[in-house]
């Protein structure tokens, strides 16, 4: 760890305490059945915007790691057949998701959404992934660390970090968190390598 290894902590628990606060502020640790809509977009936003800063969180605390070149390995087969999982399951992801055709969703309504309350479950599974993905963020870290590596032996271009916009709205804490996030990413992408362009 370099110097910012302080306000990586720092930037840690008060991430943590703003996550079990967006939840425990609506009983989503009581698990129930339902919840409210408008409690459900206000929860579900203010998740967002907490989970881009976890992200850059620990894509910073992964550009902080040395690690060791890696070895060669065995290659998993793709035609194996997969388990199925059987209850939802929300999956935090690091790196962004490969476009694809036109999600359903944007094609249109096929039916009327209905009034009243939604249920609670796939809420209660995104904040509980972010509160497990808050309990190993070394594992992630270095994960990403990996794949970082990969994309800087690739001769990948450096990512580009723009600042957070409408931090005004957010409580002070996590705010100073934002900016300061944003001014330690692209101090530390100025020691990506530049892609050879030759």
């Amino acid at each position: 760890m370099t110097d910012c290894s302080a306000f990586l902590l720092q930037a840690f628990n008060t991430l943590a305490r703003a996550i079990a606060e967006t939840g425990v502020n609506v009983d989503l640790y009581k698990t129930p059945e339902t919840i409210a809509k408008s409690v459900n977009r206000r929860v579900r936003t203010e998740l967002k915007r907490l989970a881009v800063l976890l992200r850059r969180l620990i894509f910073l605390l992964a550009l902080q790691m040395d690690l060791a070149p890696l070895k060669p390995r065995i290659g998993s087969n793709y035609y194996a057949p997969k388990k199925e999982e059987a209850d939802y399951r929300y999956i935090f992801t690091m790196v962004p998701a490969p476009s694809r055709p036109c999600p359903h969703f944007l094609k249109g309504p096929v039916t009327v959404p209905s009034r009243g309350p939604v249920p609670a479950a796939p809420l209660i599974a995104r904040w509980q992934a972010m509160l497990d993905t808050l309990k190993d963020h070394k594992r992630r870290a270095k994960c990403l660390a990996r794949t970082i590596q990969r994309w800087q032996a690739a001769g990948e271009a450096r990512p580009h970090v723009p600042p957070i916009p409408n931090t005004h709205r957010m409580p002070a804490a996590v705010a100073l968190v934002s900016g300061g996030l944003t001014v330690q990413l692209l101090e530390a992408l100025k020691r990506w390598p530049e892609p050879d362009t030759s």
